[in-house]
């Protein structure tokens, strides 16, 4: 009879913590080549977030239009406190036959080469540098019969959080598949986190704006509270293919006694998914009615217009 072993939001306090949206991938047309930067410039980018009510933005160049991570802000005359905003430095790793073969969001460091690097390379030097991963959009690179390599990368490498799980307007539909299955993979031994990201390259570009993003759980907008968040999984992710709202989470509740998770969110269908499949539906879920051997559970939130939601996983052994 499962037990929970892991609770992401178990710290939350619901009722004073301040829900603010955060963007892990956008680029910016600095330096503009021919192939894949963005088409707007860096202020651009960031005053659109801004605008937006964001509370932390990333500028995830790729590595093989920069020399450099476009770090700091004020290089484009941008301060984050002025916008109430944490920026994050950050670069897009992979993306040619030269550099490390799987897009890889690197942040809070500088690393922005990885020539001649391996992604086990490219990992330890994140960690060296005090920094996080996270892979970008795995559906472009495996399904979820394919996960090895992943499950062997997040056994090795504390500092790589988790996989993009929707990119910009769902473009790699089988992304939570993957999550899923890697999940499944490692059982209770780690969570991985799953992200949703605009994938931003400009508002002609057909990837979208604020239609994917991250919630963080927080209760003061500093870099340290946003970095905390990431790390430990207090947030959870949204992602609106066109108009309405997403499904909010206004509190997650847990009751040892009974072994049982509550939601209480909007007006959404609730679905509580493990080892990639519904295991049940509705607000509650006895968690100790699953057979053993499954290792983990997370809520998925869908409104009528197709607006989806979901927290991170519940470890369970």
């Amino acid at each position: 009879m499962p037990e929970l072993l892991a609770n992401p939001y178990e710290s939350v306090d619901w009722e004073r913590v301040n829900r603010r949206k955060a963007q892990f991938h956008a680029h910016s047309s600095h330096p503009s080549t021919d192939g894949h930067s963005g088409n707007e410039p860096p202020d651009e980018v960031i005053d659109a977030y801004a605008e937006a009510g964001y509370a932390a933005l990333a500028l995830t160049d790729h590595e093989y239009t920069v020399e450099s991570s476009n770090w700091p802000w004020e290089r484009w005359n941008r301060n984050p406190a002025d916008s109430e905003m944490v920026g994050v430095e950050g670069v897009e790793l992979g993306g040619d036959a030269d550099r490390i073969p799987h897009d890889t969001l690197s942040l809070f460091n500088d690393l922005a080469d990885t020539t001649g690097m391996t992604v086990d390379d490219a990992l330890d030097a994140i960690t060296e540098r005090d920094g996080v991963a996270i892979f970008a959009h795995p559906g472009r690179y495996h399904d979820a019969s394919d996960v090895d390599w992943y499950v062997e990368r997040f056994e090795v490498h504390p500092r790589l959080l988790g996989l993009e799980v929707v990119n910009a307007t769902d473009r790699y539909a089988t992304d939570r598949g993957v999550w899923d299955a890697v999940q499944s993979r490692l059982g209770n031994r780690r969570a991985v986190w799953g992200f949703a990201n605009d994938d931003y390259h400009g508002r002609e570009m057909g990837y979208g704006f604020d239609h994917a993003y991250n919630v963080l759980l927080l209760t003061d907008v500093t870099e340290a509270a946003v970095r905390a968040a990431v790390e430990e999984g207090r947030f959870y992710w949204q992602f609106v293919p066109d108009e309405g709202s997403p499904p909010n989470i206004d509190a997650i509740r847990h009751d040892p006694d009974r072994g049982t998770l509550r939601v209480v969110a909007g007006d959404c269908d609730v679905e509580w998914i493990a080892d990639g499949e519904v295991v049940g539906r509705g607000d509650s879920f006895r968690y100790r009615a699953l057979p053993d051997g499954v290792e983990y559970v997370r809520v998925r939130l869908v409104t009528a217009e197709g607006s989806e939601a979901s927290t991170q996983p519940f470890l369970l052994g």
